[in-house]
């Protein structure tokens, strides 16, 4: 027999909608159970090494504060974040402390494997141990696993796209010379995006894609995976280094393992072709090596939950509001496009915003189950703004504040 964790909340998912979630509900007094598959916490953050924070503000004011504040001021301190560029290890660092003060009750290396549902309640979570089988009991559910595992499990409505995103796989390079770089980016504009950065200024994120010509040539003499349109990277705190987010992996089905495994392995050859055209006379990356690869895949897109309310493309291109929001963006629609399909980039307008209901936040046909991050409740148009990770920290909160709300005041989710 499975042996028994009492707890209020349960939480799947220690990304970064999952941290803030259990941060929220375990200030509130309560007991909170964060269950991670991985041994790791941050998720994408983390073991995808994705920097860096994408745009979360609205004429110098942050839509997203709360406890993602407190990560990113927890970062500022140990020297870990500069603009929005930050350290994956730094991040966990900082989280874990986060976690560990508010009393959160963590579980990495759990898997979970089955969902107790009472027609429409869940009341445990069964997940495997390092060969032990635990069963979690909780009043309050939250699933913020990015790929909607534990709404999955329980048979809750959840959609795939016939299509998913385009998955990459990050990398850090190290021994960077940023002021050589820019030089060239400024002396070569057609070379790059217009929005490059040109002028280094060691206090302030870096922030560069294209090197076009070099790309076009490497596909010509069969030197670059087609698969590969141009280069990008941005700079970390520590000094010399870039994240680059260029690998581009096309076909694959991120909720299957051996899909996961074949784009890691395909991944790992994109960057060994990048750094060599990069050292190969590229000005700037002459004694640049490749520092580190991401331990996972980066995923943008598997399944989705349908919550009481989905979000719209509609909602996010007209910035619209709700009565009963929870959670604010202006990220605009981003899709990384699969094998036949366009990428998309649509901005929102200057100074604007949209919010996203409570109502997007509560799984459908189900009394005490929320779900916040990737997985939110969203058409795969509006999932393409909504998943950038200051947004999903912001719903992650909300979640915890929802769950411990309804535990506190013995209401359902929905009477909150």
């Amino acid at each position: 027999m499975a042996a028994l964790i009492k707890s209020d909340i349960a939480i799947v998912g220690a990304g970064i909608a999952g941290i803030c979630a259990a941060v929220r509900a375990a200030r509130e007094g309560l007991k909170v159970v964060l269950i991670e598959s991985f041994p790791y916490i941050g998720g994408m953050a983390t073991g995808a090494l994705v920097s860096p924070f994408m745009p979360h503000h609205v004429k110098g004011k942050p839509l997203v504060a709360g406890v993602f504040e407190e990560l990113k001021n927890g970062m500022r301190a140990r020297k870990g974040m500069i603009d929005n560029g930050f350290s994956a290890d730094v991040f966990r660092d900082v989280a874990m402390d986060l976690l560990q003060d508010a009393g959160v009750k963590l579980m990495t290396d759990a898997a979970c494997i089955e969902v107790h549902r009472d027609t429409v309640r869940l009341s445990g979570i069964d997940v495997l141990r390092k060969g032990e089988i635990l069963r979690i009991a909780a009043e309050q559910f939250i699933d913020a696993s990015g790929d909607a595992v534990l709404a999955c499990l329980a048979d809750a409505p959840c959609e795939i796209s016939k299509k998913q995103q385009a998955m990459t796989v990050f990398f850090h390079m190290k021994n960077v010379d940023f002021a050589r770089a820019l030089n060239y980016v400024r002396d070569e504009p057609n070379n790059f995006f217009p929005w490059s950065s040109k002028l280094y200024d060691p206090s302030r994120i870096v922030s560069v894609a294209g090197y076009l010509s070099e790309v076009r040539e490497a596909h010509k003499q069969d030197r670059l995976s087609d698969a590969v349109d141009y280069v990008f990277y941005c700079s970390l705190p520590e000094p010399g280094k870039a994240s680059f987010n260029c690998v581009n992996l096309l076909g694959y089905d991120g909720t299957r393992r051996a899909d996961l495994q074949k784009a890691c392995t395909e991944g790992r050859s994109q960057i060994a072709d990048i750094v060599r055209l990069l050292k190969n006379g590229v000005p700037g990356f002459e004694r640049a090596e490749l520092d580190k690869v991401a331990d996972r895949v980066g995923v943008r897109e598997t399944r989705r939950v349908t919550g009481d309310y989905v979000m719209t493309g509609e909602d996010i291109r007209s910035c619209r509001k709700f009565e009963d929001a929870v959670v604010r963006g202006c990220y605009g629609i981003d899709i990384h496009g699969q094998k036949d399909e366009d990428d998309v980039m649509e901005d929102i307008p200057e100074g604007e915003y949209y919010e996203m209901p409570k109502r997007a936040l509560i799984v459908r046909e189900v009394e005490n189950l929320l779900a916040a991050g990737r997985c939110m409740s969203a058409t795969r148009e509006a999932h393409a703004a909504l998943r950038i990770m200051p947004t999903c920290a912001g719903m992650g909160e909300a979640a915890g504040r929802i769950a411990a709300k309804a535990v506190l005041e013995h209401k359902t989710l929905r009477e909150i």
